[in-house]
C-alpha cells in the first residue's frame, strides 16, 4: 500500500510539477481565540507559478503557507527553464501561419516572433511567443526598484508580492502601490 502511495505522489510531480499542497487556495486562517499576531505569510498560486505576500490572520489556514518567498519558492516553484509556460499563465501569441515558436537564436534580443505585440520567451528546448504586456509588466512589477526610483520591499533579494494591497502589511517606512499585476510595497 506505501509503495502504490508514494507512486501516486511521484506520479503527480511528473505531470503537475507542483506537490500537491501548492495547489491548496489562499487561506488567511483566522484570529478568532488565536494568540498569535497577525503576520505577512506567501502562498503559492500554481495559476500564475509565483509566490504571492498575504495578510495571515495568526492561526488555522491550510499548508500552503510560507514564511518567506524563498520559503514558498524553494517548496513550490519549478525551474522556469524547463516549465514551458508564458508568464502568469498566458496563452503563447501565435503568428498567421499558426505557429506559437521563435528561433532559439534571438535569446539576447527577445526577437524572432511576427506579431509587435509578442516576445521570445526562451526555455531550455524550445522558446514560444509570449504577449510583449504581460511579460514586460510581470518584470516591471518584480523590480528592485519603484516607479518613483526608490527601493521596494524585499526578502531574501525576492521583491514581495501581494494580489492586492489588502493583502499585504508593509513594514515601516513603505507604502503599498498597485502595479500592472500585482501590489508591492515601496519606500516613502
Amino acid at each position: 500500500m506505501l509503495k502504490e502511495i508514494i507512486l501516486i505522489f511521484y506520479s503527480f510531480m511528473v505531470v503537475f510539477g507542483h506537490p500537491p499542497k501548492c495547489y491548496l487556495p489562499q487561506a488567511k486562517g483566522t484570529s478568532s481565540n488565536c494568540s498569535y499576531e497577525a503576520s505577512i505569510r506567501y502562498h503559492f498560486d500554481p495559476k500564475t507559478n509565483i509566490c504571492h505576500a498575504f495578510k495571515y490572520e495568526g492561526c488555522g489556514g491550510n499548508v500552503n503557507n510560507y514564511e518567506t518567498p524563498g520559503d514558498c519558492g524553494q517548496n513550490c516553484n519549478v525551474d522556469e527553464k524547463t516549465y514551458i509556460q508564458c508568464a502568469l499563465g498566458a496563452p503563447p501569441i501565435f503568428d498567421s501561419r499558426g505557429n506559437n515558436n521563435c528561433p532559439l537564436t534571438s535569446e539576447e534580443t527577445g526577437e524572432g516572433c511576427e506579431s509587435d505585440e509578442a516576445v521570445c520567451k526562451y526555455f531550455s528546448t524550445m522558446a514560444l511567443c509570449c504577449n510583449k504586456t504581460v511579460e514586460v509588466g510581470l518584470k516591471e512589477d518584480q523590480s528592485t526598484t519603484c516607479p518613483s526610483g526608490k527601493s521596494r520591499w524585499q526578502i531574501g533579494g525576492i521583491t514581495v508580492l501581494a494580489k492586492t494591497c489588502d493583502d499585504v502589511i508593509c513594514p515601516n517606512g513603505y507604502t503599498c502601490q498597485n502595479g500592472m499585476f500585482f501590489s508591492y510595497c515601496c519606500e516613502n
